[in-house]
């Protein structure tokens, strides 16, 4: 199922992507190079912060945030049985145990 045209939305930003890759390209930082933090400013200013961290991927994410709570041997975190594997598996990271739940909607009264 396809929710959105990538190649579409690629070929309308086609121009800029190859100049901010040809920027990198240019001054060889693949690291943590000036382009993340221009990326965390702006994040930040959008959700109205004043710092915001990248990660790699969305599994760093969630581990970056079950961290941030101190979640860790011992707890265990709720989360959906219909969801991703890297839902149940941030939370193994962490030394915790994923507990899978089901939700339904509610009968309506």
């Amino acid at each position: 199922m396809q929710f959105i045209d990538l190649h579409a939305q690629f070929e309308r930003l086609k121009p800029d992507i190859r100049r901010r890759i040809d920027d990198v390209l240019a001054h060889g930082q693949y690291i943590l190079g000036p382009e993340v933090a221009e990326f965390e400013a702006a994040l930040a200013a959008y959700c109205g912060t004043r710092h915001a961290v990248s990660c790699a991927n969305g599994t760093d994410a969630l581990v970056l945030a079950l961290r941030a709570l101190d979640v860790g041997p011992g707890d265990r975190v709720v989360t959906s049985a219909f969801s991703f594997f890297a839902s149940a598996e941030a939370i193994r990271l962490v030394g915790a145990e994923p507990l899978f739940v089901a939700s339904t909607p509610r009968p309506s009264t």
